[in-house]
Formats: C-alpha cells, structure tokens, sequence
C-alpha cells in the first residue's frame, strides 16, 4: 500500500469529535500518517484553549478499507 495518494479525514470532520463548549480550537502544524502493515493511522494535533490554558491533543482516526474510523483524542506532548 502507498502513501502517495490517499484521503484523509477533513478538518470539519475533526471538530465535530472534539467537545468545543466554551473553547477556542485551532490545528497545529499539518496532520501525520503513520502507516506499517497493519494499519495505517492519521494524527491530527489540535490546541485548546480553555479558561486561559492550553492545551494540546491528538485527534486518532485508522484506517479501515477506503474509510477512516475514529478512534480516540489523547494528550500531545508540547515538543
């Protein structure tokens, strides 16, 4: 399987999973894809701002067939 072209989840897409009452979001950098084979996955890093803290989190979504699945927000590190 290649990388060269595929699609990927859209930022709309992405927002609808985060809770955003009361927050400010905006996307960090550009979404990576970590692919091997047995699954490919997509990670799109997101900052929330929330009573004036910020806060990073990975937005998880996998790859199943031509569709991709959601599959959990963790904590980012802030490297």
């Amino acid at each position: 399987m290649s990388l060269i072209s595929f699609s990927k989840p859209s930022d709309t897409e992405i927002l609808k999973k985060l809770p955003t009452k009361n927050q400010f979001i905006d996307f960090v950098g550009e979404g990576s894809v970590l692919q091997n084979l047995n699954e490919t996955i997509y990670i799109r890093t997101v900052k929330i701002e929330f009573n004036k803290q910020e806060i990073l989190r990975n937005v998880i979504y996998v790859k199943k067939g031509i569709s991709w699945i959601f599959k959990s927000i963790e904590s980012a590190s802030s490297a």
